[in-house]
């Protein structure tokens, strides 16, 4: 078993070897930066993303189209950098690409990683007006770019799990929120889209 964690600003990683060349194990790769886009109601300030690259006997096989899956929403009370006090959300959810195109190069800025592809992850809320679902209308919409992810040998599965800290500043308006959110792989095959439960904000 092998295992390294790295964290810092620029995804820099190291790899699995080619197949057959390593014998058997797993890697498990950190990458961590910032997000400074302030939102209506929160502001994303964390970004996590937990990179695994799995190498054994034989290489796995799964569909090109990446596949995401809810895991937690863990909300807590807490203080910002200013220590005004602070509701903190982390959604947690993991992903699976059969041929590991997974993320954007920082130059991916131009045709075709212009206009609707410059993202590749969408989170989109929701909040409750008298027992009615309202989707929520940001200024700034929840789009991101998760970075670019190379794979090496034979084994291009990519697996991982994301993690988003979600701050909700004070007064929070909404009550309840939930989530609908979704990734897009470098050819825009669009996973399935996931969805939080009910978040209760105001207790």
């Amino acid at each position: 078993l092998q295992n390294q964690i790295i964290d810092g600003l620029v995804a820099q990683l190291d790899r699995a070897p080619d197949y057959g060349s390593g014998g058997c194990g797993f890697e498990s790769r950190r990458v961590h930066f910032s997000l400074s886009m302030m939102r209506k109601f929160f502001s994303i300030v964390i970004f996590y993303i937990l990179i695994s690259a799995s190498f054994c006997d034989r290489p796995e096989t799964y569909s090109e189209i990446p596949s995401i899956k809810f895991k937690d929403f863990i909300l807590k009370d807490t203080i910002d950098a200013l220590d005004n006090p602070i509701k903190k959300g982390t959604l947690v959810f993991t992903f699976i690409d059969g041929d590991g195109d997974i993320g954007l190069m920082p130059q991916d800025t131009t045709y075709p990683f212009d206009s609707t592809h410059y993202y590749n992850l969408f989170l989109n809320g929701y909040y409750y007006d008298n027992g009615a679902v309202v989707a929520d209308s940001p200024s700034v919409p929840l789009y991101y770019r998760v970075p670019y992810i190379e794979p090496q040998g034979q084994n291009k599965v990519l697996k991982g799990t994301i993690k988003v800290d979600i701050i909700y500043n004070f007064p929070i308006i909404h009550d309840s929120v939930f989530y609908k959110f979704y990734l897009l792989d470098r050819k825009f095959h669009k996973s399935n889209v996931e969805k939080t439960p009910i978040i209760v904000l105001n207790d």
